[in-house]
């Protein structure tokens, strides 16, 4: 039993005085190079770091943790006593990670999330020790079993599971064909926006005068070596991230691992699992590969995006014999009723007139330059092309398919009695041409996970909606 308030290990003060640094001590840094008066520099920095310190080790003597009455209970604040009581039963997976803190400790880190989501997890256990975390594992599974909530597995121990594991070449694919450098650019920019005025952009563009009278080759060139390193950074990131990733299905439950510095793992009930969904980006599409995602209950916002990654990539000819393995009760399906005919004129007009009337502008007040900007048409066109085709759905059974593309073509595989909404919707163009746009959405991620296909026929929209009535399927059911 666990009944007995237990603090963190020590080492979470470390982990909390580490966190105020990089939230707060980093306006002082860039503050140091453009401060005159350093005496008062280092004197301010010393008042910090001592108040962070003493903050840092009062809240680690503050936070308890203890299980009663079915109920994961805990307790912190420094001025403020707060409390927060878990049911157990609410309680849908556990994320174990390990930092480099946590490893040089020999600790783990446990975030304890519900189905409810939110932007952080529901409890955070920062620092304990793998048998603690393993203690803490067997309590909620006594609990769950107490409650009622969790059925006996039969020889767990014995049965081995299935294993994946990433190969070298699909993780060097996978970062090289990566998303990345967007977020590499966009971190860029945004520390330039946060600090453009404690920057000496004056100096460096003094520096970089010579530029000025530079060759477009030169300007070509510098671009181009900036998008090849955020290239190499986005690399160097998705390869430590997805470092040593392994999914393990035990009984009823899919163990997810990954990392390399910071370790992970994420513990996924197969009965929690609301829908998968299938990505493949342009370049990923051409070479046969596609990223497999869980979208289950529960999960914070800061974590549903990675943790989620079933597999980061594979063979599309592979995903259906590794569903029926690791998700069985899904299946890719490779037939599918395409989107109606008359969608095709709205698919082209949607891409192609926004790029219409950009060109426009950019030729008329960048000319002659600016009209390079109408070579963007064909691809608009091509690529409204291309997102019509992609699109269309399935029945098969109690599963709904539904394929739509923006860029990434995006597959969504949901069991019906996941789907707790299913809509139609028309616009005043598709109640003329007799088509609809359908949505689905589950209970995933932080306020449920919408998916939608536009441009289906009416007719095939009240298909789906027949399937979905449950009133119509008890009905069936009873006949049968």
């Amino acid at each position: 039993m666990m009944s007995e308030p237990k603090r963190l290990h020590p080492a979470a003060a470390i982990l909390t005085f580490f966190k105020q640094l990089k939230d707060g001590l980093f306006p002082f840094v860039v503050l140091f190079f453009v401060n005159d008066y350093k005496l008062y520099f280092f004197i301010g920095l010393a008042v910090v770091l001592s108040v962070m310190v003493i903050f840092s080790i009062i809240s680690w003597t503050k936070y308890t943790y203890r299980f009663e009455e079915n109920e994961l209970r805990i307790e912190y604040g420094l001025f403020v006593k707060k409390k927060k009581y878990i049911p157990v039963e609410r309680i849908q997976s556990i994320n174990e990670s390990a930092g480099i803190v946590q490893q040089l400790f020999g600790l783990v880190k446990l975030q304890l999330e519900t189905a409810g989501g939110g932007i952080e997890a529901e409890a955070v256990l920062t620092a304990v020790t793998r048998k603690e975390a393993r203690r803490i594992n067997e309590a909620l599974a006594e609990r769950k079993k107490e409650a009622g909530t969790e059925t006996e597995m039969e020889n767990p121990v014995e049965e081995r599971g299935s294993i994946y594991k990433i190969g070298m070449k699909e993780l060097l694919v996978a970062a090289s064909t990566s998303s990345g450098i967007g977020v590499v650019l966009s971190a860029a920019f945004a520390f330039i926006s946060q600090f453009d005025e404690l920057i000496p952009f004056d100096k460096l563009i003094n520096r970089v005068s010579f530029l000025t009278d530079a060759s477009i080759t030169v300007y070509a060139i510098i671009v181009f070596l900036a998008f090849l390193i955020a290239w190499v950074l986005s690399i160097i990131g998705v390869c430590l991230k997805f470092a040593n990733f392994t999914v393990v299905k035990k009984d009823e439950d899919l163990i997810i691992s990954r990392g390399l510095f910071e370790k992970h793992q994420l513990t996924i009930p197969l009965e929690r699992i609301q829908a998968v969904k299938i990505s493949e980006n342009p370049i990923r599409e051409k070479l046969g590969y596609a990223t497999v995602h869980l979208l289950s209950a529960g999960g914070s916002l800061s974590n549903q995006n990675m943790s989620a990654v079933l597999f980061p990539l594979i063979k599309k000819a592979k995903i259906a014999e590794m569903l029926k393995e690791f998700a069985p009760d899904y299946t890719m399906e490779e037939q599918l009723t395409p989107l109606s005919k008359r969608a095709k004129r709205g698919y082209l007009l949607i891409y192609t007139v926004p790029f219409v009337i950009l060109s426009c502008i950019i030729g008329y007040f960048f000319e002659p330059w600016g009209y390079f900007a109408f070579l963007t048409i064909p691809a608009a066109l091509a690529a409204g092309l291309a997102a019509f085709r992609s699109g269309g759905w399935n029945i098969r059974g109690d599963q709904l398919t539904l394929v739509s593309r923006t860029v990434v073509k995006t597959t969504y595989l949901a069991k019906r009695k996941r789907i707790q909404v299913l809509e139609c919707k028309q616009s005043y163009f598709q109640k003329r041409l007799e088509l609809a746009s359908m949505q689905a959405s589950t209970t995933s991620g932080f306020g449920g996970t919408h998916f939608h296909v536009k441009g289906v026929d009416l007719r095939d929209a009240g298909e789906m909606f027949e399937w979905y009535s449950y009133e119509k399927s008890a009905r069936k059911d009873a006949v049968l």
